[in-house]
């Protein structure tokens, strides 16, 4: 039997009930040449008897204990059969010409090996929700990207060689993983857009990008420092503009950390957030704060999440 062109990558947490939903609007795509890998990363729900019988014939791989979306996609990606890699999380969905539009474009336009588009936000009973979409461009979006995270994994189908190329996702990060990889990936591709809402991102109160958010800020403040100071010498983007982009990040990060009681870390993040310009009368007196709480906590072992942190991935051609 010949390879699918599409193989759909739906990395899964104890989602069974949405996972189910999540394939069903795999089913109702109008293009059909396309296999389903299921990753269940470390779930306690029985997630094979959750997908059991769907019409999609999902493929099933198991991880033992939860690594992470990056961990889970990157074992769909290297199982997967098809040219091109068509994401969807397993709480959002996809409308019926999904992968029509974007195999046709990718066939037909070749202007990139990665295309992606707006998402439109819907409540989790299916309601849709007014203002929380980003402006979406297509073509060489580095500087853009680096200011505003607009690129939505569901909406995202590229070719398995591209992401293989770029080392897929960061395993090391528990958030922002996607951020880090579209960074990187802009750098060699401009990105293609189809500028329609062919998917739909549920809003729930569960959702990874809502959990321990001054974690979230803190991963963030190191993937924007790290990508940055990987490419400052080239000027891809502009200097002033990049640091008041990582005086606010790190600012924002810092103050959540400090209101979090990770003090140490807030005192890194705020030491660099003024490095890179943020006005003192709002950052010093935070940082005075941070500094002086810290004396009475133990050091951590980690990296600070300031300094740039090497990556861990594992790449399978």
């Amino acid at each position: 039997m010949p390879p699918p062109v599409v193989s759909v990558v739906i990395p899964t947490h104890n989602r069974g009930s949405l996972l189910r939903a999540a394939l069903d609007s795999v089913q109702s795509q109008t293009f059909v040449d396309y296999e389903v890998i299921v990753v269940d990363d470390g779930s306690t729900e029985d997630i094979a008897a959750a997908i059991a019988g769907h019409g999609t014939r999902p493929r099933l791989i198991t991880l033992s204990i939860q690594s992470g979306p990056a961990a889970a996609r990157n074992r769909g990606i290297e199982a997967a059969r098809g040219r091109w890699i068509a994401f969807l999380d397993s709480d959002d969905l996809w409308t019926p010409t999904k992968l029509d539009r974007f195999v046709a474009a990718l066939r037909t336009e070749a202007v990139s090996e990665i295309y992606y588009g707006p998402m439109t936000p819907i409540t989790a009973d299916g309601r849709p929700v007014v203002g929380h979409t980003k402006p979406c461009i297509g073509g060489r979006i580095t500087e853009a990207l680096f200011l505003s995270s607009f690129v939505h994994v569901p909406t995202v189908v590229c070719t398995r060689e591209l992401l293989i190329r770029h080392g897929l996702f960061d395993e090391s990060l528990p958030v922002c993983e996607d951020y880090d990889l579209w960074l990187r990936v802009s750098l060699e591709q401009p990105f293609g857009l189809i500028d329609e809402p062919l998917a739909l991102r549920r809003l729930h109160p569960d959702r990874l990008s809502k959990s321990c958010m001054s974690r979230n800020l803190a991963v963030k403040a190191n993937v924007l420092s790290r990508f940055y100071a990987s490419i400052a010498d080239q000027r891809i983007i502009d200097p002033h503009v990049a640091a008041e982009r990582l005086s606010r990040v790190c600012y924002v990060a810092g103050r959540a950390a400090f209101h979090d009681r990770r003090f140490q870390e807030a005192d890194a993040l705020l030491t660099t957030a003024r490095r890179h310009g943020h006005p003192s009368l709002r950052s010093l007196p935070l940082k005075v704060a941070a500094r002086a709480m810290s004396r009475f906590q133990p050091r951590p072992n980690p990296l600070p999440a300031t300094e740039p942190a090497p990556m861990s991935i594992k790449v399978k051609a």
